[in-house]
């Protein structure tokens, strides 16, 4: 599927201007005049530009930067004829400034786009790619942008060749795992495998290896906002990786071990830079004591795969017996600390890995202190390399506080277990003083009314829907729609 549009932020994604940022914060305009040479077009936009505009492709210009000064930068730097539809500040005010969506909705319309997923919004920040979320687009991060770390994460990180080569196909911009849970396969035609680099914090940095500690190849919408919570709930590899929480005897889909095997077979080319090299050692961040040794499981596949490609040792790490669940433990600090009592390396490793070249492997990553924690061991013991990888990288939005209407108390995101719909639901319902209100989550607007359209459950098919929130009242217009699939 071709890409119905490209949307593109201005500052330090089109053009370097952190050497102006003050005129604009004070409304300089002639001191931005008088600067304009201290701004820089990053090299490869203008062959990004003609590019998609020889492909007829929609193009998009979305800025919190006032009119004025985007004007002048698009005018100087010669691509403001390029750009089909612009909003700034002036057109949505300080209310519609990112991460509001108003903006990207607002050039949605312009560009006469249809389905928001077929559009792509190029930004540098967590505000581009919250306020791409919000707006049903799919954010891109720029490798040749600044060089900042990025908490928030995007639907890809693409260079200048990878943005070109996949406007004739938009799922050669997705992640290679998101695309493996979509068609319950690894084997369908890719141009390459689409990936996230990250930093040991979890962060997303740019295409440089000497600052990827971690890889991830997919997303895992976590389920505490509205927001994350629908997106779960469309996204094939968040609902496949949370089957984990569902059963202990789950087991790690085939295809996920194609991709991981070919992980292990061409990786090291790139790590080292050689075919020859390979990792010494291949491990996975275990299981916690009596629970399912998933990735102890999959380990052992993947070594069925390529016997030759290093040692396997499936439980070189192990937590404590007394271990909690990181995920109940809020901040990294908090997590840090629990990891520094509760992870280590079996004693009788320890002599092993020094000078050794070491892969460590999990499924799902939210701050890295895990793997943190065992870089920090390995390095200690005097390890020459080590890299670590997962299948997703936790995506979490906090969204503004809801309050009841009923009684005033804060609103959360809650899931039922049999339909498997989110829904908000009052926090004081475990309460002695107990209030019930429960309400839907909005997916999007209904075309034919304009009211909400929110999730259904059919118990007949046992299959969610969207149907129009006008349901059971005198204006009941009766739309429905499929639940989409990203």
């Amino acid at each position: 599927m071709k890409v119905g549009a490209v949307i593109f932020d201005l500052d330090d994604t089109l053009i370097y201007t952190k050497k102006v940022q003050s005129f604009r914060e004070n409304r300089d305009r002639d001191g931005l005049s008088e600067n304009l040479d201290k701004t820089k077009i990053f090299s490869p936009i203008k062959k990004i530009l003609n590019s998609i505009l020889e492909k007829e492709i929609p193009l998009g210009l979305v800025t919190n930067s006032p009119r004025w000064y985007v004007d002048e930068l698009l005018s100087y730097h010669e691509i403001k004829e390029f750009f089909n539809s612009v909003v700034c500040y002036d057109d949505v005010g300080p209310g519609g400034i990112k991460p509001s969506p108003l903006g990207i909705k607002a050039i949605l319309k312009m560009l006469d786009v249809k389905d928001p997923y077929t559009a792509i919004y190029v930004g540098d920040q967590d505000t581009d790619i919250i306020a791409s979320y919000e707006a049903g687009v799919r954010p891109i991060a720029p490798s040749w942008a600044t060089a900042r770390p990025i908490d928030q994460v995007p639907a890809a990180i693409v260079n200048s060749e990878t943005l070109i080569s996949g406007l004739d196909d938009i799922e050669d911009l997705a992640l290679i795992a998101d695309r493996v849970a979509l068609n319950r396969s690894f084997d369908f035609p890719k141009l390459q495998m689409n990936f996230l680099p990250l930093n040991e914090r979890g962060q997303v940095v740019p295409l440089k290896k000497e600052n990827i500690k971690l890889i991830a190849f997919g997303r895992y919408f976590s389920q505490g906002s509205a927001l994350t919570a629908r997106l779960h709930d469309a996204h094939s590899l968040s609902r496949e990786i949370f089957k984990k929480e569902e059963s202990e005897q789950y087991v790690i889909p085939e295809y996920y071990v194609d991709l991981l095997a070919k992980v292990v077979s061409n990786l090291p080319a790139y790590a080292f830079e050689s075919q020859d090299i390979k990792f010494d050692i291949l491990t996975v961040i275990p299981s916690k004591k009596e629970r399912n040794p998933r990735l102890e499981n999959l380990l052992k596949r993947i070594s069925k795969r390529l016997p030759d490609h290093g040692d396997y040792i499936a439980d070189l790490f192990e937590f404590g017996r007394e271990a909690k669940s990181l995920k109940t433990l809020g901040s990294r600090d908090n997590r840090d600390s629990e990891l520094e009592r509760n992870f280590s390396i079996k004693d009788k490793y320890k002599d092993g890995v020094s000078g050794k070249r070491v892969l460590i492997i999990d499924d799902v990553i939210t701050t890295g202190a895990t793997f943190s924690a065992a870089f920090q061991i390995l390095e200690g013991l005097g390890a020459e390399s080590f890299l670590g990888v997962c299948l997703a990288k936790t995506v979490s939005v906090r969204e503004p506080v809801k309050l009841c209407p009923k009684c005033e108390r804060v609103l959360k995101v809650r899931r039922n277990s049999k339909t498997g719909i989110h829904f908000y639901s009052c926090s004081g319902f475990y309460e002695k003083d107990q209030c019930r209100y429960t309400c839907d989550i909005k997916i999007k607007d209904c075309p034919r009314c304009g009211k909400d359209l929110v999730k259904r459950y059919n118990k007949r098919d046992d299959k969610q829907f969207l149907g129009c929130s006008s349901y059971g009242s005198a204006q009941e217009c009766g739309y429905t729609d499929d639940v989409e699939e990203i």
